[in-house]
């Protein structure tokens, strides 16, 4: 086939027609039908042949799990109180982690969250990550999947740039 045209009018002609098949069937039906179409297989058993080989090798997964960071993390109440093994003060990074979310729930007119947040400062720390835990279950997924991001920030900083 010389241009898409035919290859279109090609495809179309091969798949016309052809109901009732399961997934697999229609994927094998399409395979067999582009390789002939395009000319890498001229007979049906050629482009079965192709279309087995493609369909035996497996498939690089394109959702594997990558090295994902954020995927340890936890709820922050939990964490500010386990010891750091590191030196760093957990406790310390409550106050800007406060102030993003902050930022983002006012940006975001959740403002009245924003304020629990506020009232929240004085009880403590543990109090705060709390709080801090119980905003992310009132917020749409799209605010929450950003305050957990800074959750993970949070918990993997690992000082200044000397590592302190």
């Amino acid at each position: 086939m010389g241009n898409q045209e035919d290859y279109r009018a090609c495809m179309s002609k091969g798949l016309k027609g052809k109901t009732g098949l399961s997934k697999e069937e229609r994927q094998s039906l399409f395979c067999i039908q582009s390789r002939l179409c395009s000319g890498k297989a001229q007979t049906e058993e050629e482009a079965t042949g192709l279309c087995s080989n493609t369909a035996s090798k497996p498939k690089q997964q394109a959702s594997a799990p990558q090295n994902n960071p954020c995927a340890s993390v936890i709820n922050m109440a939990t964490w500010v109180q386990q010891p750091s093994g590191d030196g760093l003060c957990r406790p310390c990074l409550l106050a800007p982690l406060t102030q993003w979310y902050m930022d983002v729930l006012n940006t975001t007119e959740l403002c009245h969250l924003a304020a629990e947040l506020e009232g929240a400062v004085e009880g403590g720390e543990v109090a705060l990550a709390t709080k801090l835990d119980e905003v992310k279950g009132k917020v749409p997924p799209d605010v929450q999947a950003r305050l957990k991001e800074f959750d993970c920030h949070a918990q993997l900083y690992k000082g200044g740039e000397d590592g302190n």
